[in-house]
């Protein structure tokens, strides 16, 4: 149970954290008041801590987490519109990788930004598998492939996918999976995914997203027993990672105009 404290020798009664607060656990009868915790405040606290990140004075505290100990940003450091609308238009799905290993510090760099991706109610509940090994790499393609070797219906795309192989000669791949206390686990796991998809991109790194590998481990327990997952743990998202190899594009793909209904 988290314990909220508020220091009223620090605070200055802005308010902020009654109006950041996504659980309303902050209130005040009147302007003049300094803020409290509502009833049973603590039970109902999902750490998101928005309120140390709101409060301009650092009076808040968390279960011992302070404000000062979360990162500060300079607003002018913030991409513009046009900068993060080129990054998502220029983001593709690479099948061809680059001969070269990828430092596993890179990977840590990326990483460490999706601890913000969003989850519901703020659980956090996806957890990371780091395959950064060719051999490794090559045997759990090897399970993918025996899985859809037994899928009819995936034959042919099998088929289509050589010779670069399933995971198309990516040197890495990352596996995302929460385990049964996840309250929205594919979309928890998609925005984390696709959260490092777009961090790859940003450091021109090429991703694609392993959709025959997340079907394969849903369905084949070979496949969750060789990642050392358990029953209670299910794939959920899978990202290729590596540089990019002879894959040049010049410019932005063609994309249809988006079907809007406005009510």
């Amino acid at each position: 149970m988290d314990k909220i404290i508020i220091d009223k020798y620090l605070c200055v009664r802005c308010g902020q954290c009654i109006g950041a607060c996504p659980a309303c656990l902050f209130h005040r009868p009147t302007l003049n008041d300094y803020p409290s915790t509502v009833e049973n405040a603590e039970e109902h606290c999902i750490s998101c801590y928005h309120c140390l990140a709101v409060c301009p004075v650092h009076a808040i505290s968390v279960n011992g987490i302070e404000g000062n100990m979360c990162l500060d940003f300079v607003r002018e450091s913030i991409p513009r519109f046009e900068h993060i609308a080129t990054l998502a238009r220029m983001r593709r799905s690479i099948r061809r990788y680059a001969n070269k290993p990828l430092e596993k510090r890179v990977i840590e760099q990326l990483l460490d930004v999706v601890r913000w991706a969003p989850s519901a109610k703020n659980k956090l509940p996806v957890k990371w598998l780091v395959i950064n090994n060719r051999n490794k790499v090559q045997e759990l393609e090897k399970l993918v492939v025996r899985w859809l070797q037994s899928q009819p219906q995936w034959a042919k795309i099998r088929e289509a996918n050589e010779p670069n192989g399933i995971f198309r000669g990516a040197p890495c791949v990352v596996a995302a999976y929460t385990d049964e206390s996840a309250v929205w686990p594919a979309v928890d796991t998609a925005i984390a995914v696709e959260t490092l998809d777009l961090c790859a991109t940003a450091m021109r790194l090429g991703s694609c997203w392993a959709g025959f590998f997340i079907r394969a481990s849903q369905n084949d327990p070979a496949i969750n027993c060789w990642l050392g997952l358990s029953e209670a743990e299910t794939v959920h998202g899978g990202l290729m990672l590596g540089y990019i190899g002879d894959e040049a594009y010049q410019r932005v793909p063609y994309r249809p105009e988006l079907e809007i209904r406005w009510l």
